[in-house]
């Protein structure tokens, strides 16, 4: 139980800091102890929709898709009107004037400007994209692993009705002076230890299901049942990877912030070397109060050209900056080049493991048989005087534990394979249909 306590609880942490839920949107359309049946596709669905986390995203998305709509806005003109009147101290002639100018400006950085926006909204939803499978990822595993817990209790308390069983059988035996009362006594204690067990796994399995009711969004008050099992995992055939095209988010993330930075690059050697073109006109009439009658146009045309010059200079400002940005994008390459690497030894050992469970449970599943088949011919021993209680009860827990051993085998295979599917970024469910 150790290892799936670890597993919820670094989940609730995770979700605190890093993907918090919204409660009042789910609180609304799900009523105080309504009974609720979830399938794990359902159970993402509802962690997706109701998550704090992704609508500050969205909202991040939106704002770089605006940037993008709207990068050209730079060769926008800026237009202005005016009006003014003076009139001199030492002077009875006042003048009064009417003035409209246009003025653009223009540089070799608006391409890199609309550049930069395009792939910022790009970026933005790629990493909307991955929050998105972080959210589903954590769902599906916390699905599992309560499925794993679900059929561990199942288990459990055929357990206890067994040895309840047993120990009634033996209590009768004793009654009629067929048995020792120390027997009764180790099967009195075997049922008892069994309760305990049961009762402990059931507390954890309640604890765990509020954390995953959390993890949805959902009223704690909900009970909640969970359509599906482990036991379809264990028809899994065999995976491999051959046709499907893998698209690592690390990697075709750190794809596009080379992009991105070779962009900024073009965009600093625009601003070190590249010219730029302004262009203005203005209108304005002006007239005098001793000819009101005559307009003169004092407006003009205005073009500038400015190349700016000091970025061919080795020390300057714009080169530093050149040579900064040539550095991150090196950067960046290796990173991307281990990131690659990474990719690679995750899948081949995520494949690997999913070969072992494979093995795995193949062999376990034999052992259950050959468990079964052992606790079996005890029993009829036992019955008969031939096998004491201290086999009977060894045969009996072997037999549990090989039941248990396979579900947890069961439970690990899934979350390889969920694993495996994050990496190369596949549909979760892609390998295990």
């Amino acid at each position: 139980m150790f290892f799936r306590t670890r597993f919820f609880v670094c989940t609730i942490i995770a979700l605190t800091f890093v993907v918090p839920i919204s409660f009042a949107e789910e609180t609304a359309t799900t009523p105080d102890n309504a009974n609720l049946e979830l399938t794990v596709d359902n159970a993402v669905q509802r962690a997706v929709q109701g998550n704090i986390g992704l609508k500050e995203n969205a909202i991040t998305l939106n704002a770089y898709k605006r940037a993008s709509d709207y990068s050209w806005n730079s060769v926008s003109p800026t237009i202005t009107a005016a009006a003014g009147y003076s009139n001199p101290n030492t002077s009875d002639t006042s003048s009064f004037y009417l003035r409209g100018s246009v003025n653009v400006g223009l540089s070799a950085s608006l391409y890199t400007a609309i550049q930069t926006a395009k792939l910022n909204y790009e970026k933005g939803q790629l990493d909307y994209d991955s929050a998105v499978r972080t959210v589903e990822l954590s769902v599906r595993k916390s699905y599992n692993a309560l499925l794993y817990e679900q059929e561990n209790n199942n288990l459990l308390e055929r357990n206890v009705a067994s040895a309840k069983k047993q120990y009634e059988s033996n209590l009768a035996k004793y009654n009629s002076g067929a048995l020792s009362q120390l027997d009764v006594l180790n099967t009195q204690v075997t049922y008892q230890n069994s309760q305990l067990s049961l009762a402990s796994a059931k507390v954890n399995w309640e604890n765990d299901m509020a954390t995953f009711k959390q993890l949805l969004g959902i009223p704690l008050e909900t009970n909640i049942t969970l359509n599906g099992s482990l036991q379809d995992i264990l028809k899994t055939s065999d995976i491999t990877l051959d046709g499907i095209t893998q698209k690592s988010s690390t990697v075709i993330s750190l794809e596009k912030q080379i992009e991105i930075a070779e962009t900024a690059l073009t965009a600093t050697r625009f601003s070190a070397y590249g010219p730029s073109v302004s262009l203005g006109w203005s209108y304005q009439p002006t007239t005098t109060s001793l000819d009101t009658s005559t307009w003169n146009d004092n407006g003009s045309l205005s073009i500038g050209v400015s190349i700016p010059l000091d970025g061919w200079l080795p020390w300057s400002t714009g080169a530093q900056s050149i040579a900064f940005r040539q550095d991150a994008i090196a950067t960046l390459k290796l990173q991307l080049e281990n990131a690659k690497t990474t990719v690679a030894a995750n899948t081949q050992s995520y494949l690997r493991k999913i070969q072992q469970c494979k093995a795995s449970i193949s062999l376990r599943q034999t052992s259950i048989d050959l468990a079964q088949k052992t606790y079996d011919m005890t029993l009829a021993a036992y019955n008969h005087g031939t096998k004491d209680l201290m086999s009977l009860q060894t045969a009996s827990d072997n037999l549990l534990q090989a039941k248990v051993n396979l579900m947890s085998e069961a439970y690990t295979l899934a979350s390889a394979i969920l694993d495996l599917e994050n990496i190369v970024g596949v549909d979760f469910g892609t390998l295990n249909k």
